[in-house]
């Protein structure tokens, strides 16, 4: 056999191999970008779903008051305590002691500083009976969503929810039995960084965020 013609078929050899090779680089990389378009596809259609569930748990949990009723009737003197959502409670019993100090103002030998101490205790039971109305209609209001969106949206929050997501869900449904069953106190009311339902709530707001791409 000539070398021409060996070198002809080798040539032809190594074109052919060439020629597969190249087929198979192409189908791979075909395959890896569909296969990143369908991951693609994926990631949006979860995201599409999570947006709505997400959108309305936030709602809800922005309801819940950031105080607890203990925090707000922390400025009553001799106050009572608040536990197990005995809100009907705690109206009756600052109720009595308003009473009981309408009395003693209508004593006939008080003098001028006890007639002001009770003018003062009467004004901080009532800003506290305002705050706990709104406190109790505000928490009430946030139980009776949270309990429809179990009904309703739960399932596919189960299903699509990062894991992430669902642990800050339940950390922040513990502060709130804390908060509004044990009758803890939130911490510092006003402060963001050192009340535990604002921190709780805040968690879990960005763990939704970063679970479906917003920064």
């Amino acid at each position: 056999m000539s070398n021409e013609l060996v070198a002809t078929i080798i040539g032809g050899g190594i074109g052919v191999l060439g020629i597969v090779i190249g087929a198979l680089i192409t189908q791979r990389s075909t395959r890896i970008v569909k296969e990143s378009e369908l991951r693609q596809k994926e990631c949006q259609a979860k995201r599409d779903i999570l947006t709505d569930i997400y959108k309305s748990l936030i709602t809800i949990i922005n309801l819940y008051p950031d105080e607890s009723p203990n925090d707000i009737i922390n400025h009553v003197k001799y106050p009572p305590n608040y536990s197990l959502e005995n809100y009907n409670g705690i109206f009756s019993s600052l109720n009595f002691q308003l009473e009981d100090y309408k009395e003693q103002l209508d004593e006939p030998d008080i003098d001028y500083h006890r007639k002001n101490d009770i003018e003062t205790e009467i004004s901080n039971i009532n800003y506290a009976n305002r705050g706990l109305t709104a406190n109790k209609d505000s928490y009430f209001k946030a139980k009776k969503e949270k309990v429809f969106f179990d009904e309703s949206d739960k399932t596919v929050f189960d299903l699509y929810a990062g894991q992430n997501v669902k642990n800050y869900l339940v950390r922040f449904e513990v502060v709130i039995n804390n908060v509004f069953i044990a009758g803890r106190s939130v911490g510092k009311p006003k402060d963001p960084n050192d009340n535990i339902i604002k921190m709780a709530r805040r968690e879990l707001i960005n763990a939704m965020r970063n679970d479906i791409g917003i920064i």
